[in-house]
């Protein structure tokens, strides 16, 4: 009997947790591989998890319940009666022995035991770190770092390290904005040379260059390290009658106005189409939102 251990995995470089949408399917339900078992919500989108093969689906969260990255959420058995073991320190019907190092590695990377029971050779550390390895499993509660954005970690200094300690003691959150406005002659003149570019294109463009000079604003704070991001990816926030999805427009540093323009138009008409992927709302660094359509000139981001 073999199984298959989904993880949930990192969306979005910043997420360390997503929370169950719906199941679509009973626990203990047969299967098929591309069937949509249930919907997950991470910060920027939410997005629907396949089946990667066929067999029995067992849940190993809720609906609603909040789930970090890199710990188990479904099991697809090709053992209908399958059930999670409860503890790792149960002996192999087979005659074999699961020593107490690995007992310790199987229960620290949330291993299904099953899956060495019945063996009549002895399963050791050895065994266990294999399996690990050839399944690139990480820890429960460490997140892989495996996030498909190239990133450069820098120490933070001691000021800043206090700065940190002190910040994250606060019970509110601290948010830090700078509003800018432009002339519209300025804009009308670059709009009139670049015929069909909107706006919104233009506004990306321009964000873009003022990042490359300040690319800390391309970074986030993680595990005591400033994460400074070498790729400029503009999550491009859309909610236009198919709910709230940020598809992300990658390595947009490299590319012109004109360029720019070409990849809004189709992003936005694969939102409306519902043709975005998974891979379409991955790995953004940094969010635009425009909400002048409803009047809205300063807001706050969730």
């Amino acid at each position: 009997m073999s199984n298959f251990e989904y993880k949930v995995k990192r969306e979005n470089p910043n997420d360390e947790f997503v929370i169950i949408g719906s199941w679509d399917y009973q626990s203990g339900d047969e299967v098929s591989e591309g069937d949509i078992l249930c919907t997950l919500e991470a910060t920027k989108n939410n997005y629907d998890v396949e089946a990667p093969r066929d067999g029995y689906i067992f849940f190993a969260a809720e609906e609603g319940e909040r789930v970090e990255v890199g710990k188990l959420l479904f099991v697809i058995s090709d053992d209908q009666n399958f059930e999670f073991v409860a503890s790792t320190k149960k002996k192999s019907t087979g005659g074999g022995k699961i020593t107490r190092k690995a007992q310790k590695l199987i229960a620290d990377y949330v291993i299904d035991a099953a899956l060495f029971e019945g063996s009549d050779s002895r399963v050791g550390e050895k065994e266990i770190r294999a399996y690990i390895e050839e399944n690139n499993l990480t820890k429960a509660g460490e997140a892989s770092d495996d996030i498909g954005v190239a990133y450069t970690d820098e120490a933070l200094s001691g000021a800043k390290e206090f700065e940190v300690h002190f910040m994250t003691q606060a019970s509110d959150v601290i948010y830090s904005k700078v509003t800018r406005e432009v002339p519209n002659e300025i804009a009308a003149t670059i709009m009139e040379a670049n015929k069909g570019v909107t706006m919104g294109e233009l506004v990306a463009f321009g964000t873009i260059e003022a990042i490359k000079k300040f690319p800390y604003v391309n970074s986030c704070f993680k595990k005591s390290k400033i994460r400074k991001y070498d790729e400029y990816n503009l999550g491009l926030a859309i909610n236009i009658g198919r709910g709230l999805k940020v598809p992300v427009i990658k390595n947009i540093s490299e590319m012109s106005l004109s360029e720019i323009g070409e990849k809004f138009k189709e992003t936005a008409m694969n939102y409306v189409r519902d043709e975005l992927t998974g891979a379409d709302l991955a790995d953004g660094t940094f969010t635009m939102t425009d909400l002048s359509s409803l009047g809205v000139k300063d807001f706050l981001p969730v």
